[in-house]
Formats: structure tokens, C-alpha cells, sequence
């Protein structure tokens, strides 16, 4: 079976305009950057190839993009933005501590949450209630909180990233990789993570002191590659693809 129909979302990246007219503009933005990326995995798959820092951080930008691209965290921003609505709306419930704390778990900082508060208590609650009505009725796909807003959190992944130590894993001629529909941990990145490239190549990604300029290379372990499809399978929504079916059946 082609990976092309499991997985894959038809107009993921269709974005639509005030009057309905749907667009392909980011649907054609995406389409150059993987050009580019497909590049740089070609060169990282020559395992003669010395990588560049340059590579690294197309390596960062290219995982920050399909850990924010996934449909999953796309539909979460859009439902992480209602629940912000829910909170502003609601201001008049809280004290400053109170609303501050909430504001925290969206990245607001204390300032910031402080100057929203005082605005927000100078409007009445019927206002703020109107409002949060509004932003909940609205269609998913509506221009005025589009799904793909949730890319906009790619430089803040991609910064993540790039402070930690990464490293290209080569799995032996005698083993493989396989791939999940959820390949990238959907939260606590920082923690570290393994993701795979393709069957013979993955990328390891681990928390560190110190600034490492370039990717480090070795081969993988039998429990290393053990793990990661492990991993893979564990994370899946619903498919999880590899080069054989005795290697997926040989998955717990």
C-alpha cells in the first residue's frame, strides 16, 4: 500500500479568505520548502556525506515544520485559542493572581497578563461574553482563526531544537525503521525524542549544557532501532508504515 493514501489529509493547507475563496498559497509555500528539504535529506542519507552546520539548522527548521504541520497540532491551535477566548472572556470571574496563572499556561507573561487584565476589566461582561460567542461559532476553517495559524509556532520548535544535541543514527543493512502517523512527540520536545528519516536513518535528539555546532553520526544500536519503532507504534493514531510486514508484525 503507497504511504501517498494513509497518510497524507486532502486541503490540510487550504486557507480561505473573508468571502470563502479558498486558496493554495500555502499549499505552494510548503511545496518549495520540501524541495529544499528533500535536498538536504539526500545529502544526510550519503553516509559518507561530512554534514555542515548549515545542515543542522535545516535539520532544526525541517523538524520544527512537521511537528507543526501535523493535522493533530494544526486542530489544536485552533482549539487552544478558544479556550484562550474562554479565558479572557471570563476575566471578571478572576482575581489578578487567578488570571495570571491561567494567562501562564499560554506563554503569557506575568506583564503581559497584567496589562490584558486591566483592559479586560474595563469592558463589560456582557461584551467580553458576545465575544467569546462569536470566536466559538466560528467554522473551523474560518480566515479569522485558520487552523494553520498553528505554524506560526515553528520558530519557537525550530529555537528548541537547535539547543539540543542531535544525532543521525544509521541502522544496519540487517534492520530498519519504521514510521508512525504521529512521527514527532506532540509536546515536551525538550524532554528529547528519536524520529526517523526513512528505514535507514533517524534522528536522535537529547537535552544538553552545552552548544553543539554540528550533527554527530554513528550507527544505531539493535535496542536503539528496537526502541524507536517502538516508540513509533506506541504514538500512532492510526497507521504505522514500514519496509516490511514481518517487521511490523515483529512490533509489540
Amino acid at each position: 500500500m503507497s504511504s501517498r493514501t494513509i497518510m497524507q489529509e486532502d486541503y490540510l493547507y487550504t486557507v480561505f479568505d473573508e468571502k470563502w475563496n479558498p486558496s493554495d498559497s500555502l499549499e505552494d509555500a510548503l511545496s518549495v520548502v520540501e524541495a529544499r528539504d528533500a535536498k538536504l535529506l539526500q545529502r544526510l542519507h550519503n553516509p559518507g556525506y561530512v554534514s555542515t552546520a548549515d545542515d543542522r539548522n535545516h535539520l532544526c527548521a525541517l523538524l520544527a515544520l512537521q511537528a507543526t504541520r501535523h493535522p493533530d497540532i494544526l486542530n489544536r491551535g485552533a482549539k487552544r485559542s478558544r479556550e484562550l477566548g474562554e479565558v479572557l472572556a471570563n476575566s471578571h470571574s478572576y482575581s489578578l493572581d487567578e488570571f495570571t496563572a491561567r494567562m501562564a499556561s499560554f506563554a503569557v507573561s506575568e506583564a503581559d497578563a497584567h496589562d490584558c487584565y486591566i483592559v479586560l476589566r474595563s469592558r463589560p461582561r456582557e461584551q467580553l461574553i458576545a465575544e467569546l460567542t462569536e470566536l466559538t461559532d466560528l467554522s473551523p476553517q474560518a480566515y479569522q482563526l485558520p487552523p494553520q495559524d498553528a505554524l506560526r509556532a515553528k520558530p519557537l520548535v525550530e529555537a528548541q531544537l537547535k539547543s539540543m544535541e542531535l544525532w543521525l543514527l544509521d541502522a544496519p543493512g540487517t534492520e530498519a525503521f519504521v514510521l508512525g502517523d504521529t512521527p514527532i512527540p506532540q509536546s515536551d520536545l525538550h524532554q528529547g525524542f528519536s524520529v526517523p528519516l526513512s528505514r535507514s536513518l533517524a534522528v536522535l535528539a537529547r537535552p544538553t549544557q552545552s552548544i553543539q555546532p554540528l550533527l554527530s553520526r554513528r550507527s544505531a544500536t539493535a535496542s536503539e532501532i528496537a526502541e524507536i519503532n517502538q516508540t513509533q507504534a506506541d504514538n500512532a493514531l492510526h497507521v504505522v508504515i514500514g519496509p516490511s510486514a514481518a517487521l511490523l508484525n515483529a512490533i509489540p
